[in-house]
């Protein structure tokens, strides 16, 4: 209902209604306008004037004509009257007459004429017989009816205004409903994507202001368009120097491995821990452009977390062992729908980041319950050592594979130590 209250055409609609009140208040002035004198000079309506007359003729005898006459000419200057006795005998008119056609002797059908040429004419005519008696004869008092008629709209002004009225709505709901088109191609060119994402281009037909807007929201896809194309080559070309980067670091590092049997143990021992870092980062770099790129293969299947987790900490618990850390463990049986891979990716990266940045707590908890995953530690933090110490990438990998497999990744990180959590993200 609210949609339909502020729709364009409903207001158009409501101005139509109140065009038309309009157009009948100017009529009602101009009924009003031509009839002013006539109100306010208390004119009698045609039954009044009618039953005024016939009161004075049929309450007089013959020698009240003259005076009768005389009153109502006084009134009505523009009245005409004439007497014709018993003998249907013309005997005086006064006034300036209106009928040119009075007979000098009446009889039957002189008579019928005469009220058959005036029935419901423009000349206002009554005949009555004085005092009521046939043999006084009669009386006749003619006046033009506009003089008592409210003054009448003339049919061709009617005629007039109603076609100009028709002319305006028709003109108007044609000028509106090409209006309303152009901004309904408009939406669907705002609403409509095309395979790169971005709105498609609209038809711009006309330069006025809706024009204006039309070729102001293709410059705004073009401009769109260029962006994105941008930034897909920037993409690429990220992608490109990370996969060559990779590429080139591996090849010396496995050189390196190769020679760490020519050095003495302590030496070797050193080097392969340095060499192991080198590979991890590398692979995260890798494993980075692969996500970003989606082209990372992604399994989703229902997974055990409880077994996969005690999987992951015993394989990492030599290292945390050997760096005499406090390890908590606490798991409940939980079960996702993730892939595997990914989770066992997401809990080497983190427990790699507490043996880096944590290892003046020599602490780390893991708990399994809630449908929640948790890993504490009580070091400094490392989100603030994050990009120089290599974290940064790290959780970057773990951010956007929570993100794809639907889990919410909290980190909460201070100087008494952080915690991460993952679950979920419909839980509340």
């Amino acid at each position: 209902m609210k949609k339909i209250w502020h729709s364009l055409l409903t207001k158009y609609i409501i101005l139509i209604f109140i065009a038309l009140g309009f157009l009948q208040l100017v009529m009602i002035v101009y009924m009003v306008g031509i009839n002013f004198e006539r109100l306010v000079s208390d004119v009698p309506s045609l039954q009044e004037f009618e039953e005024s007359w016939t009161e004075d003729v049929y309450g007089a005898t013959l020698d009240d004509v003259e005076s009768i006459v005389e009153k109502w000419h006084a009134d009505y200057p523009q009245a005409s009257f004439f007497y014709v006795n018993a003998d249907g005998e013309l005997m005086k008119k006064w006034g300036k007459h209106i009928s040119t056609n009075i007979p000098e002797h009446w009889d039957m059908v002189a008579t019928t004429r005469f009220i058959q040429a005036h029935y419901n004419s423009p000349t206002f005519t009554v005949i009555r017989f004085v005092g009521n008696e046939d043999a006084n004869g009669f009386l006749v008092l003619q006046m033009e009816r506009t003089t008592l008629e409210p003054a009448k709209m003339a049919s061709g002004f009617i005629y007039v205004a109603f076609f100009l009225m028709f002319a305006f709505l028709a003109i108007s709901l044609l000028f509106f409903i090409r209006i309303l088109k152009r901004l309904v191609n408009l939406e669907e060119a705002m609403t409509i994507r095309e395979v790169d994402g971005l709105p498609i281009r609209t038809e711009v037909k006309k330069k006025d202001e809706i024009g204006a807007v039309e070729q102001a929201f293709n410059n705004m896809v073009d401009e769109l368009r260029e962006a994105k194309k941008r930034e897909q080559e920037e993409e690429q070309l990220r992608r490109e120097l990370i996969a060559n980067l990779s590429h080139d670091l591996n090849t010396p590092l496995t050189k390196m491995r190769a020679q760490l049997q020519n050095v003495s143990a302590e030496q070797a021992e050193h080097l392969d821990h340095s060499i192991s870092t080198m590979s991890n980062l590398i692979e995260n770099l890798m494993s980075y452009s692969l996500l970003t790129a989606n082209k990372m293969r992604y399994e989703p299947q229902d997974v055990r977390v409880d077994r996969l987790v005690n999987q992951s900490i015993a394989s990492w618990y030599p290292l945390f062992e050997e760096q005499e850390f406090d390890v908590e463990l606490e798991v409940e049986e939980l079960v996702w729908h993730i892939d595997q891979v990914w989770l066992e990716r997401i809990l080497d990266n983190l427990f790699q980041n507490v043996l880096r940045h944590a290892n003046d707590g020599k602490f780390i908890r893991l708990d399994v319950q809630d449908n929640h995953i948790m890993v504490k530690d009580k070091g400094q933090g490392f989100t603030e050592h994050a990009h120089t110490k290599g974290a940064g990438i790290g959780l970057s990998i773990v951010g956007l594979m929570a993100e794809k497999m639907n889990l919410a990744f909290v980190i909460n990180s201070t100087g008494a130590g952080t915690t991460i959590q993952l679950h979920p993200k419909d839980e509340s």
